[in-house]
């Protein structure tokens, strides 16, 4: 069982509610709707959370924990001509039917309706989101800051977070399905001479602290790139982006990648189906990697996960979708519809990584950029991944001298197309979005005018 242990009683409970019979009074509400407009259709989202958050305060060394329960719905109601939306928390199992009837009165016109079929499950559902861990937690937050954090580095944030999630679409004559989540992270804040750096680690069921031994070993990385004295980077150079620099422009990819964004951009649709990018370029979302820092088995739509191949040597084969965005994309569903704050499905990927090769030839001279410096936000306009970060010049495979963090504004489908190389170093990132990268090589991509803003 994913989290921690907890009796089926217990488990049964969250946020005062009683699940099973919560999604019994969903089923019957659903079975009683009888809207004016015999063609509408409705569906039922039950939703229910425990969360755990512990924070270190490096000032003190002591370590605050909160934790709660919560529980919503969410009710669609539409046709062909529009539908209504909505969310409210919920502390009891009845008022779905009022539920119901307010989306209904809230519908307006606008895209259709479209909900994918859901199976009659022969199996029972998961009863509740497993036990939250807080002792384990404190035993983690323990040996991160005794053992991973650099010696000597200012720790200005340490936060691990937990959340045990249980969800369920419910339609009309006992239609549904019903699924789980575990989710834990562990983020780190940390100071350096020439700004700060964030990362974390995802932490799988089961996991034991070897986990924490790539982020000692980049957080350890940063710091010494980040510290000493520095020179001007050569802008002639060849970039390799080690992993922790290279994920936010996977991240970007990602989000081109969007059934959603597709739909908003004509020619990045009539793309599907075409080599765009570099043959050594593979893209794959899956539900099942390994390293991932997610394991779901189906979306809050019903529809299953598998594999979905994204961008196979360099042809872009498919995009994210949930059932609005495959519809109006006429593409099939693959399971990627999650709920966002408004209650209505959009795509999101689970697991999406770039395919790591068997082994990278590194240019003799290259700048290695190997930390990135927290920026408030990596994506100032729309398809453009702003970093900055530092690193090294390497000339005949040997660091030879740090270099100043450097900014990069890189227009993420043409950075791609100018993709050299791919490493072996597959490396995840809750940071960005949970995408998965190994080291990428480009050809020099500064500004090499004086006053242009790099990458641009």
């Amino acid at each position: 069982m994913q989290g921690g242990s907890m009796d089926d009683g217990a488990r049964r409970l969250c946020a005062g509610l009683e699940l099973i019979a919560w999604l019994a009074s969903a089923r019957d509400a659903l079975d009683a709707f009888t809207p004016e407009d015999a063609s509408f259709h409705a569906e039922l989202f039950l939703g229910a959370e425990r969360r755990l958050s512990l924070e270190h305060d490096a000032s003190t060394g002591v370590s605050t924990l909160n934790q709660g329960e919560s529980a919503e719905a969410t009710a669609r109601v539409g046709a062909s001509t529009g539908q209504g939306v909505l969310t409210v928390p919920m502390d009891d199992v009845g008022g779905l039917s009022r539920l119901l009837e307010q989306a209904t009165r809230l519908a307006t016109p606008g895209r259709a309706l479209v909900l994918p079929s859901l199976p009659t499950e022969d199996v029972e559902p998961p009863t509740g989101p497993a036990a939250l861990q807080p002792e384990a937690a404190r035993r983690r937050m323990a040996h991160v800051i005794q053992s991973v954090i650099p010696k000597g580095i200012v720790v200005q944030a340490a936060v691990l977070t937990q959340s045990s999630t249980w969800r369920a679409a419910v339609r009309a004559n006992g239609m549904r399905r019903a699924r789980t989540e575990w989710r834990e992270d562990l983020f780190v804040r940390c100071e350096t001479p020439r700004g700060a750096v964030v990362d974390a680690v995802s932490l799988p069921p089961g996991t034991d602290d070897t986990v924490f031994n790539p982020l000692r070993l980049r957080l350890a990385e940063a710091v010494d790139a980040l510290s000493g004295p520095v020179e001007p980077v050569d802008p002639s150079l060849p970039l390799v982006l080690r992993p922790a620099v290279a994920a936010p422009l996977v991240a970007g990819l990602i989000w081109l990648l969007r059934g959603d964004i597709a739909a908003a951009t004509p020619a990045l649709a009539r793309a599907a189906g075409r080599k765009v990018f570099p043959s050594l370029l593979t893209v794959v979302d899956d539900p099942n990697a390994s390293a991932g820092t997610r394991r779901v088995d189906v979306d809050d739509e019903g529809v299953p996960t598998a594999a979905l191949p994204l961008v196979e040597e360099g042809r872009l084969q498919s995009f994210l979708h949930a059932a609005d965005t495959a519809a109006r994309l006429g593409a099939p569903l693959n399971g990627r519809g999650f709920r966002s704050a408004s209650g209505v499905p959009t795509p999101e990927a689970v697991n999406p990584f770039l395919v790591p090769a068997a082994a990278l030839a590194l240019p003799a001279h290259h700048t290695e950029l190997v930390a990135r410096v927290e920026t408030f936000t990596t994506m100032s306009r729309p398809g453009v991944i702003t970093l900055v970060a530092g690193g090294w010049e390497v000339r005949d495979g040997h660091r030879v001298r740090r270099v100043a963090p450097v900014e990069l504004e890189l227009p993420v489908l043409e950075t791609f197309r100018a993709l050299r190389g791919v490493g072996s170093d597959l490396t995840f990132f809750p940071t960005a979005e949970g995408c998965g990268t190994p080291t990428l090589v480009f050809p020099p991509l500064l500004a090499t005018r004086p006053g242009e803003q790099a990458g641009r």
